[in-house]
Formats: structure tokens, sequence, C-alpha cells
């Protein structure tokens, strides 16, 4: 009897952890992907090289995040294009500041 229940109990919790995450967890990731991107972009803007550095890498983390839960050539290209701006960040704040937004622009394509 008691072998039955804990059995049930691991198949319970295998199917909950091998459940797809749900689609609100992806749409929060990627809309705070997108929100940081244009922290980002703003910053850049503003002529804040160390702010453009910073804002760029909290979209990259939520990104990630989104392209594990549900992958996009989208959200694929924007990493790369987050990773490129980090990279360019500080000492050539107007390439990173396209790059960033061209980040933004493929966020925002992404499906939600």
């Amino acid at each position: 009897m008691l072998r039955k229940l804990i059995i049930s109990l691991f198949g319970l919790v295998m199917v909950q952890v091998m459940a797809p995450a749900p689609a609100s967890a992806i749409e929060n990731h990627l809309s705070e992907a997108i929100v940081h991107a244009r922290e980002a972009v703003a910053a850049g803007r503003e002529g804040k090289p160390n702010a453009l550095v910073l804002h760029a890498t909290n979209p990259l983390e939520h990104a990630n995040a989104a392209q594990r839960e549900r992958p996009s050539a989208h959200v694929k290209k924007a990493i790369a294009r987050l990773h490129e701006a980090i990279t360019f960040g500080k000492a050539k704040r107007r390439a990173a500041t396209t790059i960033a937004d061209r980040a933004l622009q493929e966020l925002e394509r992404a499906p939600q």
C-alpha cells in the first residue's frame, strides 16, 4: 500500500516537472526582456554607456529564459544582438545603442 502511494506521488511529481511552462511565464520573460531592452536603448541614446551595458544584461537573462521555454528565431537573434551590445557597450556606445535597438525589435516580433 505504501509502495503504491509512493509510486503515485512520484508519478505526480514527474508530471509537474515535465509539464511545459505556462504561457504566462513565457510571456512574462519576454515582456521583461522588452522592458529592459527599451531601457538599454534609452540609456545609450542619453549617452550613458555604463547604464546601457547594465540594462542590456537584464533582458539577456530574460530572453535566455524565454528561449529555453519556447524557442523562437526572433529571440535567438535578440540574444545574439544583446551579447554584441554588451561587448561594444562602453567603447562604442553608438554602435551598441543601434545593436540594442535591433535586439529590441527582434524581441517585439517574437510570438507571445
